[in-house]
């Protein structure tokens, strides 16, 4: 759900529903540089610093500690934490979007 408010932004923003159609290129990152596929330690450079930064690899590292070693509290409350961090801004931009939009009609 946090990540839902980029469309709105851009909707809001743009009225423009082929650009929303299209904000689908902005989740590559998120979905692709993240610990998915190796872990944090086996990837370098620039790869590694993008993993660091990403919300979702504090997601997966919550889901696969609870998977693989139960409630561990750390990793679950750094994914809760990334994904309310993710949230604040996503929907802090749509809000104010949307109130921009209302004001201008």
């Amino acid at each position: 759900m946090a990540f839902t408010g980029f469309p709105y932004t851009i909707a809001l923003r743009t009225g423009n529903p082929g650009a929303v159609a299209s904000s689908f290129l902005l989740f590559f990152p998120f979905a692709f540089l993240t610990t998915s596929f190796l872990p944090k330690e086996a990837l370098s450079g620039w790869l590694q610093t993008a993993a660091t930064y990403n919300p979702v690899t504090y997601l997966l590292e919550g889901l696969r500690a609870i998977v693989s070693s139960g409630w561990e509290v750390a990793p679950i409350a750094k994914a809760i934490a990334a994904v309310l961090g993710l949230g604040l801004v996503t929907f802090t931009l749509a809000f104010r979007s949307l109130g921009a939009r209302v004001s201008s009609d």
